[in-house]
């Protein structure tokens, strides 16, 4: 492999920083970019890791915040409200024509990431999976519910979204976010 060959790959996911989110920044500037939102996810492996339900390998979490949006390149944001069946088409396509960007086996892997992240069975992916559920509910809970009250979501469809992924992959991060929907009902920004 030459350096050279990575250069397709790296300038496709430059395209990342144009793909728009539901999500705002925390001070409700904006709204977040899949990149920001990726690099986000990274830090909150970083940060978390000793709070996994089970040891994990932080490469490869660190591995699976990185590339789990990748395919919105291609396939867009789906809200998470939102979710339909033809999502999962469309991502695989995606996968398969950006990691074909790459040398074979360096593709291969990064595909082999994504599909155990997609598939939610390994440790790691559990892990990354509850933060990645987490970071729009700590979002929402720092700018009032911006999202939930645009999209006019309910407690019970966050609960339906997050809570089995973040008891499965960070149990001890489930009390604090409870904390933060009840504050967040109490103060009127999300409704039950």
């Amino acid at each position: 492999m030459k350096p050279e060959e990575l250069l397709p790959f790296l300038k496709e996911v430059d395209l990342l920083k144009s793909v728009e989110r539901q999500n705002i920044l925390h001070n409700g500037g904006r709204r977040e970019n899949t990149a920001e939102h990726s690099w986000h996810l990274a830090i909150a492996v970083l940060l978390f890791q000793t709070f996994a339900a089970e040891e994990i390998d932080l490469l490869k979490a660190l591995k699976m915040a990185i590339l789990h949006d990748v395919v919105e390149i291609d396939a867009g944001d789906t809200f998470v409200y939102d979710e339909t069946s033809a999502k999962s088409v469309k991502e695989l396509a995606a996968i398969r024509r950006l990691t074909g960007l790459l040398p074979a086996k360096l593709g291969t892997d990064l595909q082999n990431i994504w599909l155990e992240f997609e598939a939610g069975e390994s440790t790691e992916s559990k892990f990354v999976s509850g933060l990645d559920r987490f970071l729009p509910v700590f979002s929402n809970f720092l700018n009032q519910g911006h999202t939930w009250k645009q999209h006019g979501i309910l407690l019970d469809q966050v609960l339906g979204k997050i809570k089995e992924p973040i008891e499965a992959g960070i149990p001890e991060l489930w009390p604090a976010v409870q904390k933060m929907l009840e504050d967040t009902v109490s103060q009127g920004h999300l409704k039950k």
